[in-house]
């Protein structure tokens, strides 16, 4: 097992963010609040950035970083940050979450622009979810129980991303 990333490495990474902060505001020409940075995420996500009501941060996984320090020190700090400063700069409610806007700002920081990472899993700590069928037009899909009782409790609707048709639950879908 692999072990999370060392407490002078949480802070050489929280001073990453800090510094493509400042080089943003130099860039764009305007101020950018600091933001929290957490290492609390597990399983395949190597970074995100959170919004809660009127709070915002950016958290990290330990132990992918653990694994892939250099390269996650280099794309995934500014790829969260890019994420921070399209918030900042347009809204969240306009843009697609790596649409025009994060692409050009990648870009300004002379990164590529690339949207998700494909990292070996081997002694990451991971999350099991139990699956649940649903089915569209085209295939069956298997929904992870977030998924599930977002759909059974709030109301969700998914659409299947290939045929465009909305997904039911196996059981509703044969009756």
């Amino acid at each position: 097992m692999i072990e999370p990333i060392s407490d002078i490495q949480k802070r050489q990474v929280e001073l990453a963010v800090m510094s493509y902060i400042k080089v943003a505001s130099g860039l764009y020409g305007r101020k950018f609040d600091p933001i929290p940075v957490h290492f609390d995420i597990k399983g395949k996500c190597a970074g995100m950035y959170e919004i809660k009501g009127k709070s915002k941060r950016i958290r990290f996984n330990p132990w992918l970083f653990a694994k892939y320090y250099e390269e996650s020190l280099s794309d995934t700090v500014i790829h969260e940050v890019a994420h921070y400063l399209v918030d900042c700069m347009y809204g969240l409610r306009r843009v697609k979450p790596h649409g025009t806007e994060w692409k050009e700002i990648m870009l300004d920081f002379g990164a590529r622009p690339k949207a998700t990472g494909d990292y070996d899993l081997t002694g990451i700590p991971t999350r099991e979810y139990e699956k649940f069928a649903y089915k569209c037009a085209c295939r069956t899909h298997q929904l992870t129980s977030v998924r599930h009782k977002r759909i059974v409790h709030r109301g969700f609707q998914y659409r299947c991303q290939y045929c465009k048709d909305f997904i039911e639950s196996d059981r509703a879908a044969n009756g």
